[in-house]
């Protein structure tokens, strides 16, 4: 049977192995985070310049995620822009030669290349990533552009009636002008752009390309100009036909300059933004160094002590078991 003192020893024992536990616990924290585990006991209370670097790294990350996000849309654009470059420059080479050597064969074939082409652009201003439209503005769940039946169709019945190459081009004209069908009924995103993404205090980043941008539309225009110059519906005469083409070559190639253009833009966004990156990357580091000065725990020290209180419990643990073995013999 326990005496008062045998009650006496078990809680003492108890107490000391509930104490050892918990300094072992706040010290596995700290030797796990670097960091101490009551900041404001080892601040004395005073947690205002403590606080203050959290709220700026809060920024930082903020920033440093609006950055990575630039930079992966930015980078995502130019490549589609390094394509709709690419298919539009091969194929106006191409449409030039529709005046050398003209017959029905070539022009339809120089016509399903067009029809290609539009597929390939189409596809391109259509690029998904992540969920998200890239040329649709806000309406980043709607894809910009149609099918390329769709869009040739709704052209056709805008070039229904033209006879020569100027009710051709007035035609479209009418169709890729402000308020035409391209803009009412073709572009299925939104008109309004994505808000510009904050930096830092004072800069922001825009990235804002939609399918409507003027680019687009002098490489569009063109190419579906060629696609349906040879249009069974259409019939349009073989002398239209060639006109039709040899002026989508030239147009194609004329709109060249505007792609390089546009794609130098993004360029410099993208250097800005590796130049950003590496800023925010720096200040995060310097700010995180500061909270490390600030509430850091010595690592040798905190794994020493954790080593010594894990010495001191298996100790205590030792005494508690032969402590228990003693008491029953003594019942005995």
């Amino acid at each position: 049977m326990q005496t008062v003192g045998d009650m006496s020893r078990a809680l003492v024992l108890r107490t000391n192995q509930a104490r050892l536990r918990a300094e072992m616990d706040r010290l596995a924290v700290e030797v796990s985070t670097g960091f101490v585990r009551d900041s404001a006991a080892h601040l004395k209370g005073d947690t205002s310049a403590l606080l203050s670097i959290d709220r700026s790294l809060e920024k930082l990350e903020a920033y440093r995620v609006n950055a990575a996000s630039a930079t992966f849309l930015t980078g995502t654009m130019q490549a589609t822009l390094d394509e709709v470059q690419d298919r539009s420059e091969g194929l106006s080479q191409t449409l030039i030669s529709a005046e050398l050597t003209p017959n029905d064969a070539l022009l339809n074939t120089l016509s399903e290349d067009a029809a290609t082409a539009l597929n390939q652009v189409l596809n391109a201003l259509n690029r998904n990533v992540a969920g998200r439209f890239l040329f649709s503005g806000t309406a980043t769940d709607t894809a910009p552009m149609p099918a390329v039946d769709t869009l040739l169709a709704d052209v056709r019945a805008a070039l229904a009636g033209a006879t020569d190459m100027a009710s051709v081009d007035a035609a479209l004209d009418s169709f890729f002008g402000a308020g035409g069908g391209f803009e009412v009924t073709t572009y299925q995103g939104s008109d309004t752009g994505l808000a510009p993404l904050r930096l830092s205090e004072t800069e922001t980043a825009t990235v804002d390309i939609r399918a409507t941008d003027e680019v687009f539309r002098a490489v569009l225009k063109p190419m579906l100009k060629a696609a349906l110059s040879t249009d069974g519906l259409l019939a349009f005469d073989q002398t239209l036909q060639i006109e039709m083409l040899s002026s989508a070559g030239r147009e194609l190639l004329s709109a060249q300059a505007d792609v390089v253009e546009m794609r130098a833009g993004l360029g410099a966004l993208e250097a800005r933004l590796e130049e950003t990156t590496t800023r925010i990357s720096a200040e995060r580091a310097a700010t995180i160094t500061a909270r490390l000065d600030l509430v850091g725990a010595d690592q040798y020290d905190t794994a020493a002590r954790y080593e010594n209180i894990q010495s001191q419990l298996e100790n205590l643990y030792a005494i508690t078991a032969r402590s228990q073995r003693l008491s029953l013999a003594e019942f005995l």
